[in-house]
C-alpha cells in the first residue's frame, strides 16, 4: 500500500474511532443497569430473601421525573427494581407501566443525580445510518458496540406472543445484559432500545424505534396502553376456494371464528362463531397476526367495517372497536 493511502486510512479509522468514543462517552452517563426483584415474603422490602427475576440495561429519558425506559422481559411482572446507575450508585426504583406486547416498560429512579439522554426521530432512519448500541450489564460499566441499520420494519413474536412490528435490525451487537439499553446515532441521539439478539444468526439485532417507545412509554406511565379490542377469538384457516373465486377476495386464508366476547363491539355488530373473518375496512385479514396488525392502526372507540363470510355469503358487519385494558 502507497504511504499516501494508508495515511489516508488511518486518518480515516482514528477520525471514525474518535467519533464512535465521544458519542459513547457522551451518552454513557444516561446508561443504567436494571434488575428486576420479586419477594417471597414482603415485595416491598429491598434485603434478604430478593430473589432475581430478570436484569439488562435502560436508558434514562426524564432525569427530573426519573423515568426511564428498558425492557418488558427485563423486569417481568416485579413492581421493584433495582437501579445501578452510570456512577456506579445503586437506588431502588418501581415500575410504572411494562407492556408484554411491546416488550417496553418505564421504571423510575428517585430524582436526582440523573442524566438524562437526547431521544432522536426513528422515522428518519435510513438504511446504511452508523448506530452505536450501549448497555450496563454489570452495573460496573457501559458496554458500546458499533455498526449500521441493516434493516427497518422488522417483525418479531414478542413476549406476549403477539407480533411487534417497525423494528430495527442493526449488525451492532446486543451482547447479553444489554437489554434495554440504547441504540443512538452518530449525533448522540437514542433512536431505538435494544430489545433482541439472535445468537444463533449473526448480525440480526433488534431495537423499538424510539417514537413508539415514546408513544407508548406516556401510555404506560398514565395508566396503561388501551388497544383495540374487536372481541372475537379465533384461529387461522383456509377459504375454499371457490368462495375466493365468486366474491373475488383478495386473500386465501381467514380467521375463523371460535368465540365473540359478550357485550364486546363484534357481538353487538352480529358476529357469530362459525363466521370467517377476512377483511378490516379495506384491509385484508388472513390470520390473527394480520388482525393484530391492523387493529394497530386504530383506536377504541373507531367504527370499522369487517368482512365475513357466513356459509357463502359475504357480509359487511360494522363494529365499534373496545378496549383491551
Amino acid at each position: 500500500m502507497a504511504t499516501g493511502s494508508l495515511q489516508e486510512a488511518t486518518a480515516f479509522l482514528e477520525s471514525y474511532s474518535n467519533a464512535v468514543a465521544a458519542v459513547a462517552g457522551a451518552v454513557s452517563p444516561a446508561i443504567v443497569r436494571v434488575e428486576a426483584a420479586r419477594h417471597r415474603r414482603d415485595r416491598h422490602h429491598w434485603g434478604h430473601g430478593r430473589a432475581r427475576v430478570g436484569h439488562g440495561s435502560g436508558v434514562v429519558v426524564d432525569a427530573d421525573k426519573g423515568h426511564i425506559l428498558t425492557n418488558f422481559h427485563v423486569t417481568r411482572d416485579s413492581g421493584q427494581v433495582n437501579i445501578t446507575l452510570g456512577s456506579g450508585r445503586e437506588v431502588a426504583g418501581d415500575v410504572l407501566g411494562a407492556d408484554a406486547v411491546s416488550d417496553l416498560a418505564v421504571v423510575r429512579a428517585p430524582a436526582g443525580g440523573l442524566t438524562a439522554a437526547a431521544l432522536g426521530d426513528s422515522d428518519t432512519l435510513k438504511i446504511g445510518q452508523a448506530v452505536i448500541a450501549l448497555g450496563n450489564p454489570d452495573g460496573d460499566r457501559v458496554v458500546a458496540t458499533a455498526g449500521i441499520v441493516s434493516a427497518i420494519g422488522i417483525e418479531l413474536r414478542g413476549p406476549s406472543g403477539r407480533v411487534m412490528g417497525g423494528l430495527i435490525q442493526t449488525d451492532a451487537l446486543f451482547n447479553p445484559g444489554m437489554s434495554g439499553g440504547a441504540l443512538v446515532n452518530a449525533r448522540g441521539e437514542v433512536i431505538g432500545v435494544n430489545t433482541a439478539s439472535f445468537m444463533e444468526a449473526q448480525g440480526i439485532n433488534l431495537a423499538i424505534g424510539v417514537n413508539t417507545a415514546k408513544k407508548l412509554a406516556a401510555q404506560l406511565i398514565a395508566g396503561g396502553v388501551k388497544r383495540p379490542r374487536l372481541g372475537v377469538a379465533g384461529e387461522r384457516t383456509r377459504v375454499y376456494e371457490g368462495l375466493v373465486k365468486h366474491h373475488k377476495l383478495q386473500v386465501t386464508h381467514g380467521i375463523a371464528v371460535r368465540g365473540v366476547e359478550e357485550g364486546s363491539g363484534a357481538a353487538a355488530a352480529g358476529v357469530q362463531a362459525g363466521d370467517i373473518l377476512v377483511g378490516l375496512d379495506s384491509q385484508p385479514v388472513q390470520g390473527v397476526d394480520d388482525l393484530h396488525r391492523v387493529l394497530a392502526g386504530y383506536k377504541a372507540g373507531d367504527e370499522v367495517t369487517v368482512t365475513a363470510i357466513r356459509d357463502l355469503d359475504l357480509l359487511k358487519l360494522k363494529v365499534k372497536l373496545g378496549s383491551d385494558e
